[in-house]
């Protein structure tokens, strides 16, 4: 072989030795010492931080051996078409989420090159997130939470942890015994977080009372239904027992007094049909008007 090329794995000395041969037969060779070779610099070094945010710097230190030879020259490839940086230490920011193969390598006092270290750091982008529109929850039923987000290796948090099957989960269930408002953070391995809010109204069922007495006392006057007001777009009607409607409305932000026409109905058992509606079955009965 005319040009070789040999990689020592030993500091020598070594006897070279070059043989040629001539066309008519010949040979002739030499010996030429190699009294000194020096041991390959090492290059390695540390990263403050595997992870991080998008804005965030990341600070590398070299901690490379420069063999039997001091180092001069240290090269950083960040491996995002930034320019090379030649310091010791190294400090860089980001400008895209991503993933990406830092480059290390140094070069000694003898003008001997390290092999090239390499370290991945991944970049996060701020995660988004919206906890959904406010719900609404029978009583003894149950609701998912729903909300949107973005972002990569998301870990979710909910709090507080009442009356929810998980609070590490995206989409847990909720099973309330009262009104309650929860706050979701969304985060990463990098640090990066965002954070919303959802309100549940637990819907009671309708307490209908059986009787009521419109005569003025102010007592007991209208036909008052506890937690009616949390079902704004119920229907209740009202009959006399031969059919005929006295009463109708769609919402019960004002209670029935008792009469048709502004006029009190006389004392007697009327039937009723509710429609709470927000999933909530209608409900029958009656009421009666006493004195």
């Amino acid at each position: 072989l005319k040009d070789p090329t040999h990689i020592y794995s030993a500091v020598g000395p070594f006897n070279v030795q070059l043989q040629v041969t001539s066309g008519a037969g010949c040979v002739h060779d030499t010996i030429i010492v190699l009294n000194t070779i020096h041991a390959q610099p090492t290059a390695a070094f540390t990263v403050s931080k595997a992870a991080v945010c998008l804005g965030d710097n990341i600070s590398f230190t070299s901690q490379s051996n420069g063999g039997d030879g001091t180092i001069v020259g240290w090269n950083w490839n960040f491996a995002d078409n930034s320019p090379v940086v030649n310091t010791q230490n190294a400090a860089h920011l980001y400008n895209a989420a991503g993933s990406y193969n830092v480059r290390h390598f140094i070069t000694n006092s003898f003008g001997c090159n390290s092999d090239t270290a390499v370290q991945p750091v991944k970049v996060y982008a701020i995660p988004t997130v919206n906890a959904g529109p406010d719900m609404f929850v029978l009583e003894g039923g149950t609701g998912t939470l729903e909300p949107t987000y973005t972002g990569e290796d998301n870990i979710y948090l909910w709090s507080p942890s009442d009356y929810l099957n998980s609070t590490t989960i995206a989409r847990p269930v909720t099973k309330p015994l009262m009104d309650i408002t929860y706050r979701i953070t969304v985060s990463n391995p990098g640090g990066c977080s965002s954070f919303d809010e959802v309100f549940i109204k637990l819907l009671k069922g309708p307490n209908i009372p059986n009787t009521f007495s419109p005569n003025g006392d102010g007592i007991n006057d209208k036909w008052i239904i506890e937690y009616l007001d949390t079902y704004p777009n119920c229907r209740v009607l009202v009959f006399t027992r031969t059919g005929q409607k006295v009463f109708e409305s769609r919402g019960y932000k004002i209670p029935w007094n008792g009469s048709l026409n502004g006029k009190g109905l006389p004392l007697d058992t009327y039937y009723y049909i509710i429609e709470p509606e927000n999933g909530r079955k209608p409900v029958t009965g009656y009421v009666t008007i006493i004195k």
